[in-house]
């Protein structure tokens, strides 16, 4: 017997796949004209075999450290539902000379994270990372510090701030990503794993109906 929260699941799912109809598919040609950057709420696509239905749209803005001037650079985030597993997800694009797209693996915490020498680190130690810009070890892997930058991030007309700290492994192909959002005179902080996807792997195949 599955759980409530199961079946609400599946139930889900079946709406939203009974929804691609073949009126809404789009053509040979327009799958491979398009791109995810043509994607919209309530659309699906296809990555590694899963068919995806995007929920949101969001979109990061890099800023000036102090956030009073906004720059020309934007991130932008697909919440997406996985209509195979009910898993939800995020897939990021942007473009840096050309376009780059990668998909969220895992969010973790400070307490999987090391230095290289095998000590803990927290959120009092990304100063010093940055300044000497060191390495972060995560499940065995070691990442380079690369970037850190502050952004402008939007979501249903709201704006917050938050400040990106970006690592790369370039032997396994992973990005890590610790963000510190500001609120008040506070700061949260989430740390995604994540994998960069070829943009020609990502399938717009549908015009959906918005969300159900």
């Amino acid at each position: 017997m599955i759980s409530v929260s199961e079946q609400k699941s599946f139930d889900q799912r079946f709406s939203l796949i009974r929804t691609l109809a073949p009126d809404k598919v789009l053509s040979r040609e327009e799958q491979t004209r398009l791109t995810i950057m043509d994607a919209g709420v309530g659309d699906f696509f296809s990555c590694f075999g899963s068919t995806y239905f995007i929920q949101e749209i969001n979109t990061y803005q890099e800023a000036s450290e102090d956030y009073s001037k906004l720059m020309d650079y934007f991130v932008t985030e697909l919440t997406c539902l996985c209509l195979e597993t009910g898993a939800v997800g995020h897939f990021e694009w942007e473009i840096d000379d050309e376009l780059e797209v990668s998909i969220t693996l895992d969010q973790t915490k400070f307490k999987r994270l090391t230095d290289d020498q095998g000590e803990p680190i927290d959120e009092d130690d990304l100063d010093q990372i940055v300044a000497d810009e060191d390495r972060i070890v995560y499940a065995g892997e070691t990442f380079e510090y690369d970037d850190d930058w502050a952004a402008v991030y939007r979501r249903d007309g709201k704006e917050e701030q938050v400040y990106m700290y970006e690592f790369v492994n370039d032997r396994a192909s992973m990005f890590l990503t610790i963000e510190e959002w500001q609120d008040g005179d506070k700061e949260e902080y989430r740390i995604y794993i994540s994998k960069p996807v070829t943009p020609a792997e990502v399938t717009l195949i549908s015009r959906g109906e918005g969300e159900p």
